[in-house]
């Protein structure tokens, strides 16, 4: 039954997709709310997808209370929309950025626990996602930051989402790790002391403080998922300290 001719539906909705950590945060804050609330995976049903564009959202994850939308990139959005508290940083940008570098760091080093063909397997359920997009993802989403603060990029998305078919092999990925960590350090040197108060995203102007602890937290829920499999799959040590995940609004499910 398509969402328009469903009558009994409740007055709020969560759109999402498998493997987008954005949407699973979305889902467990209005989960943690105690709302009652519709589901809607935007990859089984295309009806919910076309609701979302209808509305003039471009993507997900989004939230519906009745008939009007919001992106959920920003839960302090989301908590305007449903009418309750809004949340603060719990670290400051310089401790976020501190911790985005460590992190970045460790990914090359999961990369390492993975064999060419380890790296091939699909990662998410219900998604069709290899390990290696996975570790591309991780580095494009630094690169799109950047690209960000340096030249006013605010279509993140496509460039979150690219993976450049000529990175095939284990070697390839590392090259690009690589160059995406030197691009991170670089930006580091000479960017730290250059971020606004605010930045335009494709999701409205938003306090900066909210980007880089959304890029921090992206990142990093990413290198623990794939820390999670290679510790299940190779029977390996963890290779991020538990400590690091501190003061980040993670999750608390590894998969949507």
């Amino acid at each position: 039954m398509s969402l328009a001719a469903n009558e009994t539906r409740p007055d709020i909705s969560v759109y999402w997709k498998p493997g987008c950590s954005s949407c699973l945060k979305t889902k467990e804050y209005v989960e943690e709310l105690g709302l009652e609330f519709e589901s809607v995976n935007v990859l089984e049903d295309e009806a919910g997808f076309q609701e979302v564009l209808n509305s003039g959202l471009r993507s997900i994850p989004a939230v519906r209370l009745k008939d009007r939308y919001v992106y959920s990139q920003n839960l302090n959005d989301v908590a305007n929309l449903l009418g309750v508290a809004r949340r603060k940083a719990a670290l400051t940008p310089a401790q976020l950025l501190e911790r985005w570098d460590t992190i970045l760091e460790k990914v090359p080093q999961l990369l390492e626990k993975f064999s060419e063909e380890e790296l091939a397997k699909d990662v998410i359920p219900n998604r069709k996602r290899s390990v290696k997009d996975l570790f591309v993802h991780i580095g494009q989403i630094a690169h799109a930051f950047v690209e960000q603060l340096e030249n006013g990029l605010i279509e993140i998305k496509p460039v979150h989402a690219f993976v450049d078919p000529s990175i095939v092999t284990k070697a390839d990925i590392q090259a690009h790790l690589a160059a995406r960590n030197a691009e991170w350090k670089a930006w580091r040197r000479r960017g730290e002391n250059k971020i606004p108060a605010e930045l335009e995203t494709y999701y409205g102007k938003q306090p900066s403080i909210q980007v880089i602890e959304r890029g921090t937290w992206h990142c990093t829920q990413h290198a623990r998922q794939l820390d999670i499999i290679s510790v299940g799959r190779f029977g390996s040590e963890f290779t991020i300290a538990p400590e690091l995940y501190e003061g980040l609004p993670l999750p608390k499910r590894i998969w949507a």
